[in-house]
């Protein structure tokens, strides 16, 4: 997963930065890469990392020192296993 910040005022970012972040967790996306640019968001991103529950940490792309690499926590929920649905009685009942 891939966020772009481009274009967004920092407060702004930082709140759609945060719901990716939560998202990613949720989906047990282990990484994912923010692009920040290199102005004042890049200056401020290391403190986004620090307050945010869902990062783990981060290391800017080389040679893209305007994007950062961030390592999202283990999520608790465990997804469920696609388990074969037997759908032979629903079958029997229509099919008489």
């Amino acid at each position: 997963m891939t966020l772009d910040l481009h274009g967004l005022t920092v407060h702004n970012a930082w709140h759609k930065y945060r719901s990716h972040t939560q998202l990613c967790y949720f989906n047990q996306v282990k990484k994912t890469i923010v692009i920040t640019g290199h102005g004042i968001m890049a200056k401020e991103f290391i403190g986004w990392i620090s307050a945010d529950p869902y990062a783990i940490k981060c290391e800017r792309l080389n040679p893209n020192t305007g994007a950062w690499r961030i390592t999202i926590k283990k999520s608790p929920i465990k997804k469920e296993k696609n388990e074969k649905l037997n759908l032979i009685g629903l079958y029997k009942k229509f099919h008489k």
